[in-house]
């Protein structure tokens, strides 16, 4: 079973290739610009881990390793970053915003359900708003693979609002004006805001992800419920022994 909520294929629909130029101002519409503090959270979370190892998987324009470099200053040099996706166009988008900053980060065209790294061989994995377009048990397998022990993996994907029936009422906004919006912000392509949608509405709650992440091996699998419960940070340990 393939475990991808949004039942995106990469090798069907070059969606992400084709919104490249403008993934950032979409993202700034369809959140209201609130997913800038959910990154800033992240990357507050990967500074405060063990290790300077990280492979950010399916990063997209990078914003997630831009944030956390930004914040690094002086103790940048110390990190090995790697920023990961399969999508070239977006990876060209990362480059230039990554060279602005100054960033000394490789980039790598890179599957996040077949990592190219070795067993053992990375102190931290994130991952944002990946998990939804991807085989989650794929992505979570090859994740405790290639982290020590005692390595952490990081998520940070859509949930569900604590508050149920708010919960049922920002669906029924989703499904009646993200498509509206949808289409404005990309020219009518439809697949830019569907596999949103069936994201939102398919992917795990909180608690559903967090057994999930034990399940695969993963142990003190935490989650911080942002925004009531529109996204979730998740963090999964690899136990030691």
């Amino acid at each position: 079973m393939v475990d991808n909520s949004a039942r995106f294929r990469p090798d069907h629909d070059d969606v992400f290739g084709r919104i490249a130029d403008r993934y950032d101002r979409l993202c700034d519409v369809f959140s209201f610009g609130i997913h800038r503090l959910w990154k800033s959270r992240m990357a507050r979370q990967i500074m405060a881990e063990e290790g300077r190892h990280l492979l950010d998987l399916a990063s997209g324009t990078a914003d997630i390793p831009c944030r956390l470099w930004r914040r690094l200053g002086s103790s940048a040099g110390e990190w090995r970053i790697r920023v990961s996706d399969v999508s070239n166009p977006m990876l060209a988008i990362a480059r230039r915003k990554l060279d602005a900053i100054e960033a000394k980060v490789s980039l790598e065209i890179q599957d996040a359900g077949q990592i190219d790294a070795a067993d053992g061989s990375i102190d931290i994995v994130s991952m944002a708003f990946g998990l939804k377009i991807t085989d989650r048990s794929r992505v979570m397998a090859e994740a405790l693979r290639v982290l020590r022990p005692g390595g952490v993996f990081l998520c940070l994907e859509a949930s569900r609002i604590v508050i149920p029936g708010l919960h049922r009422l920002y669906l029924i906004y989703m499904d009646l004006c993200m498509p509206w919006i949808g289409r404005l912000a990309t020219g009518g392509d439809a697949s830019a805001y569907a596999y949103l949608l069936r994201g939102v509405h398919e992917f795990p709650d909180q608690r559903a992800l967090a057994r999930e992440l034990c399940e695969h091996g993963f142990e003190d699998v935490t989650f911080e419920s942002l925004s009531l419960g529109i996204v979730a940070l998740h963090r999964a340990v690899k136990p030691t022994s």
